[in-house]
């Protein structure tokens, strides 16, 4: 019985000695890969951020394409919240002006964000020489979530077809819920 027990106790360390080491064969060779301000570029309740990199054989290019690049994903990304509050808000509108809100809201929105991209902060850049010639820059940005909401509101108090249909209090409140959205998903 003691020899039985032995055995059991001998082959149950066996196999969680062999299980150990079979999660740390699974991250041999690998390596954790950091990327320049990556960690930077996560948004928030109280801003949107965005990081890319460019890359360019002259060093100028390859900061100007980082720009661009994180300037497009900061596009994309307030442009997506903003349909969301959109939609959420014209939900809750009646179903005949709610459709008509949509789409001319969404037209003007995306006027108003390409101008509030103007008051982009650099948070993060840094520049490297690449593998094999050429140059790397890699790019965080950040805009507050106040700046775009002010030129949303600011945009629809000078359309009098979409202030007639405006609850500000309430898009607000709708603005802020898909903001504190933000930090959850990072």
């Amino acid at each position: 019985m003691k020899k039985v027990a032995l055995f059991v106790l001998a082959l149950a360390a066996v196999a969680t000695i062999s299980s150990c080491g079979g999660t740390k064969e699974a991250t041999k060779g690998r390596q954790k890969i950091t990327i320049p301000c990556a960690d930077k570029g996560s948004s928030d309740e109280t801003f949107f951020r965005a990081s890319s990199v460019g890359k360019s054989q002259d060093m100028a290019t390859s900061r100007e394409k980082a720009l661009l690049l994180t300037k497009q994903r900061l596009a994309s990304l307030i442009s997506s919240k903003i349909k969301s509050v959109t939609e959420r808000y014209a939900n809750e509108m009646d179903a005949a002006g709610a459709s008509e809100f949509s789409q001319t809201f969404e037209n003007m929105t995306r006027d108003v964000v390409n101008q509030q991209l103007a008051d982009i902060k650099i948070i993060c850049e840094e520049t490297y020489e690449a593998e094999g010639g050429g140059y790397e820059t890699f790019m965080a940005l950040e805009v507050s979530k106040d700046v775009i909401y002010n030129g949303i509101d600011k945009g629809i108090s000078k359309n009098k077809k979409l202030e007639v249909m405006y609850d500000r209090e309430k898009f607000r409140e709708k603005f802020d819920e898909e903001m504190s959205k933000l930090d959850a998903e990072n």
